[in-house]
């Protein structure tokens, strides 16, 4: 029967139609990939991240001593418990930072350190959620060596770190990789996670570092190993970097865009910049795709800080002839405040929390001023003023007795607190006592006191690039301009005392600061000053320094200085030596920035002038920069007031300012009168006859009603002189 029918099907095809068949056949085999059923399967791979956790385990700021539901890895630790039950397929990595930062974390290294058989409290949280790896940040140095190895060595989870070297040798100090074997729906995949911390930590933690370890570019350190990690079976590669993202052609520090076209590398997670990504921030940069949440074509996570989000990379994957193809991708980050903390991670960390909380509410003294940094950006400051005495007060005792004894000392600190977590990130310490949380507030940072000798033109190019602050200028735009550069850091915001300076910002970086003086003489390049700092800025951190000589590395904390400081004094009143100002200048538009809701209340209670409140945007406060009078000329501004003749001192005044000055006389017995000359400008004015040009906020007070909108002062303009 077979055989006939073979013969019968033999003789019913014709030639024509046998072609058409083999055609078609061909067709087919061509059209239809050559995989199973099974094979085509696409499957999904959840990758969760976490980052700069700074030891924020609960939903609580220590420096305000009160709940917050936006923040705490114990939330955090609930979003990861849902996405497993929703996603069979998962992975979870941290991006570093995580054992430094929280006063919480200070407790455990400082104040009372762990003792044998106890483990890190981060550490602990992290292997209660399971983490698969994590990496090392640059703060997790800030301690030391033997503490980061310390706390690690309980975790039950690799960390890895790819590029930083023991000293002198091609030996890398930590793991710089794991292969981690895992399953996909029953299939074995093998996942190769690396890690990676700026370079720049072994400048910033140089005391601890220094002769032990060296680092390497992120980059070419990723360029050496991602190969060998293919070699060595890895399916998927994750880049879990302690870097942001940064687009200049001379990155360094936050190179996860370079560090994304590195061949081989299928998915980032980033940190460092306690930023979020996917975001709207990053929506006009080239090669970033904010919607799918790529860099230049690779899946990416920034997940923010403090435990405020989890980022979660979905990627779909296909198993073909054994290899693994990423074919589709979705990044987003989710944050944390409407789920509750996970009840196992209160439950442990119960101890410490309630221990901390004592500590940071242990008395120090007591404030007359109000402390906040609200304007701290813009114009000197009551915070940055205490944080310089406290340094000169401890500076002027060590070198008593020593050559520095009568050198040029000054002291440097900024503004910490300007916003970087949030519209509500703002020191902020009412008048009247001081707990150590509230000297917290005010100094952040677990730095040491450091001291570095520098010449005029050091000290010159340190404050130029704390002039970076600014967005350059264009006094000619109608429009409004932003005047802060708010990708710049506002703890690189240096500030100085007893020396005297001000701030071009129609100029581009670097050639900003003009008037820089000393003691009433311009500051030359071969002059010498002794300048208070910390370690960070002392060793290189925000490259304002480049190999300063330091002549004191001190391990007195700056925090703890100013602790001592306020007990020494009785009590803090620091009061804004207005030494720095922005150069005034006319601009056609308003120039704005953003701060604290709370400044606007800070501006009617102090009765600032060159700050104004426009609005809210967002949970910001909006202001305006108002610049005092600028230089005056020889043209006529107002024809109807100013007499077309200027031979002598003394002028005709019109009736309506000579009113005007008469009421302002019976402010004070000791009033002057001030006729402006050719060339006169308000800070000008006030050198000359107070001995520092920000005072001219105040001539500028008394004779508002005088000085015309146009923000113009002319020769032979009476002006009282408060």
């Amino acid at each position: 029967m077979l055989q006939k029918g073979k013969r019968t099907c033999k003789k019913a095809f014709s030639r024509t139609t046998i072609m058409v068949l083999a055609f078609v056949l061909i067709f087919a085999l061509v059209a239809v990939p050559q995989v199973s059923a099974a094979e085509k399967v696409v499957h999904e791979l959840v990758i969760m991240g976490t980052t700069d956790i700074h030891s924020y385990i609960m939903p609580y700021d220590y420096l305000k001593d009160a709940e917050a539901p936006k923040i705490g890895l114990s939330k955090t630790a609930t979003l990861v418990d849902q996405k497993r039950v929703q996603h069979a397929n998962t992975l979870l990595f941290d991006a570093g930072d995580a054992i430094q930062g929280s006063m919480l974390a200070y407790l455990e290294a400082v104040v009372e350190p762990l003792k044998e058989g106890e483990v890190h409290s981060t550490i602990n949280a992290m292997n209660i959620m399971e983490y698969d790896g994590a990496v090392i940040g640059n703060h997790e140095f800030d301690f030391g060596l033997d503490f980061l190895q310390r706390a690690h060595e309980d975790a039950q989870f690799p960390i890895v770190s790819a590029n930083i070297y023991k000293v002198g040798t091609d030996e890398t100090y930590f793991t710089p990789y794991v292969i981690l074997d895992r399953e996909v729906d029953g299939k074995a995949i093998k996942v190769g996670v690396i890690g990676f911390v700026p370079p720049q930590v072994t400048t910033w933690s140089k005391l601890h570092l220094e002769g032990k370890v060296e680092a390497r570019e992120i980059v070419e350190t990723a360029e050496k190993f991602i190969p060998m990690m293919r070699e060595d079976g890895a399916d998927l590669i994750i880049a879990v970097g302690h870097t942001g993202i940064d687009i200049s052609e001379n990155a360094s520090e936050n190179v996860g865009y370079q560090l994304s076209q590195v061949e081989g590398i299928d998915a980032m997670i980033l940190g460092h910049q306690h930023r979020l990504f996917p975001s709207e921030t990053y929506a006009d940069m080239e090669g970033i795709d904010v919607e799918k949440g790529l860099i230049n074509g690779v899946p990416t996570i920034m997940p923010g800080s403090w435990g405020n989000h989890l980022g979660l990379i979905k990627l779909e994957l296909v198993h073909r002839d054994g290899v693994w193809e990423v074919i589709d991708s979705q990044s987003i980050v989710e944050g944390v405040e409407e789920v509750e903390a996970k009840p196992s991670i209160v439950e442990f960390v119960k101890e410490r929390h309630t221990a901390t909380i004592e500590y940071v509410n242990g008395a120090v003294g007591r404030t007359v001023a109000n402390l906040n940094t609200f304007f701290g950006r813009v114009m000197d400051n009551k915070v940055t003023k205490l944080v310089n005495d406290a340094q000169l007060w401890y500076a002027n005792n060590f070198f008593k007795g020593t050559e520095y004894e009568d050198a040029n000392l000054i002291s440097s600190t900024a503004p910490f607190k300007m916003g970087r977590q949030g519209p509500t990130y703002f020191t902020n310490v009412e008048a009247g006592g001081i707990a150590i949380k509230d000297v917290a507030d005010i100094y952040i940072y677990d730095n040491t006191l450091h001291v570095v000798k520098v010449n005029g033109e050091e000290l010159l190019q340190w404050i130029e690039t704390a002039a970076d602050n600014f967005e350059q200028i264009d006094p000619s735009k109608t429009e409004d301009q932003v005047l802060l550069d708010y990708a710049f850091a506002g703890y690189n915001f240096d500030v100085f005392t007893d020396i005297e300076y001000q701030i071009d910002v129609t100029q581009p970086s670097g050639s900003r600061v003009v008037n820089l003086s000393y003691e009433g003489e311009p500051v030359t390049a071969e002059m010498e000053f002794v300048v208070v700092t910390n370690n960070y800025r002392a060793t290189g951190g925000g490259d304002h320094l480049k190999g300063a000589e330091i002549i004191l590395s001190s391990t007195d904390e700056n925090r703890n200085i100013i602790i001592d400081y306020i007990r020494e004094m009785g009590e803090a009143d620091p009061q804004e030596e207005n030494n720095w100002s922005i150069l005034p200048i006319e601009t056609a538009g308003r120039l704005i920035f953003r701060s604290s809701l709370l400044g606007k209340d800070y501006i009617e209670s102090e009765g600032l002038t060159n700050v104004s409140y426009i609005g809210e945007e967002e949970g910001w406060g909006l202001y305006t920069y108002n610049f005092p009078p600028v230089v005056a000329t020889e043209e006529v501004i107002e024809p109807e007031v100013i007499q077309e003749e200027v031979v002598e001192v003394e002028v005709t005044i019109p009736e309506v300012v000579q009113e005007v000055v008469e009421e302002s006389a019976t402010l004070s017995e000791t009033a002057r009168v001030h006729v402006v000359q050719s060339g006169d400008n308000l800070w000008n004015i006030a050198r000359k006859h107070y001995g520092s040009g920000t005072y001219y906020y105040q001539i500028l007070e008394v004779n508002q009603e005088i000085i015309n909108q146009a923000a113009l002062i002319y020769p032979g303009q009476q002006l009282m002189l408060p």
